[in-house]
């Protein structure tokens, strides 16, 4: 996709509208980003200065602790912005984000959207929006991890999967792997679940496709 059209779908995201001032606004301090499947866009800790806006593929914002392991905070998928936190931390990512698959993004120099924001006051409350909506996903991480068992952890996804699609029948936005890392569960632990809620006839799996058999 070239810039004009993902300057399009980025105008029509927030303001519902792409007419060519915001276009030609925006067009002056942004750029066309591409990443293949598994490249690192930026790492935890760098310092940046660009607020991503995806156009089309999905990547994955992760951290990392002292022992290498890794926790999925977040599957960005086309349509949202992401590292707007860099208005608040001083210029540096507090995760890694990294393509799941070739991926287009709109990167967007965050001082000169600062001083956007500063001056639209209907773009500054979808950016709000934006940020109050990752902390209520984080919130709701947090208490997952906590208070459910791994079962309940992982049907529950499933069946949130399956109702934003309208169909018993969901893929999965990343691997198995990943996604044993996103709800906080080992991969041996995972496998071992996937296995026996097969043969309860709960699921049934098909390769990244899962189909739910039973009510949940």
């Amino acid at each position: 996709m070239n810039k004009e059209n993902a300057l399009k779908f980025f105008a029509n995201t927030f303001f519902k509208t792409s007419t060519a001032e915001i276009l030609s606004d925006f067009s002056k301090f942004t750029h066309i980003k591409s990443l293949a499947k598994k490249e690192i866009l930026f790492y935890e800790g760098e310092t940046g200065s660009t607020v991503y806006f995806l156009v089309n593929g999905n990547l994955k914002l992760y951290k990392t602790n002292e022992e290498g392991k890794t926790m999925i905070i977040h599957i960005v998928r086309p349509g949202e912005i992401f590292a707007e936190i860099l208005f608040f931390l001083q210029n540096r990512y507090p995760v890694t984000a990294e393509a799941i698959s070739d991926s287009t993004l709109l990167g967007i120099d965050a001082n000169k959207m600062l001083e956007y924001i500063k001056n639209s006051p209907e773009f500054s409350l979808k950016i709000i929006g934006a940020l109050s909506g990752r902390i209520k996903e984080l919130l709701n991480k947090i208490e997952t991890l906590t208070l459910e068992d791994i079962r309940t952890r992982f049907l529950n996804y499933i069946k949130r999967l399956s109702n934003q699609k309208r169909s018993k029948t969901v893929t999965l936005p990343v691997k198995k792997g990943d996604l044993a890392m996103m709800l906080g569960i080992r991969q041996e632990t995972f496998s071992r679940l996937l296995k026996k809620l097969q043969e309860e006839n709960i699921i049934s799996i098909n390769k990244n496709e899962i189909t739910i058999l039973q009510e949940l």
